[in-house]
């Protein structure tokens, strides 16, 4: 179950906490380079991690309809590890 981190620039706890979790691998993009925008969500992704306060409006609406596309949940959270544990339990559920 591989996970992907869009936003921030130091995603070391999030990834910890995702892996802690069973998710493996985890992508991160940081969302600060322009190519970012047009890539691609990839295929073994089962969830989507925002990090609302790194990235812009833009790429979370693309992120978000992408996932949805892929019927992949997203989870939107701060730079919070309450609120990453919060939004993937109540995807446990």
């Amino acid at each position: 179950m591989a996970a992907l981190i869009v936003g921030g620039d130091r995603v070391d706890s999030f990834r910890d906490s995702l892996a802690r979790q069973g998710y493996a691998p985890v992508h991160h993009w940081s969302g600060r380079k322009p190519g970012e925008c047009h890539r691609a969500i990839p295929v073994d992704t089962k969830v989507v991690v925002v990090v609302v306060d790194q990235i812009n409006h833009g790429l979370a609406r693309k992120i978000r309809r992408a996932a949805d596309d892929m019927a992949v949940p997203v989870v939107f959270s701060k730079r919070s590890l309450g609120q990453l544990s919060a939004g993937l339990a109540c995807l446990a559920v």
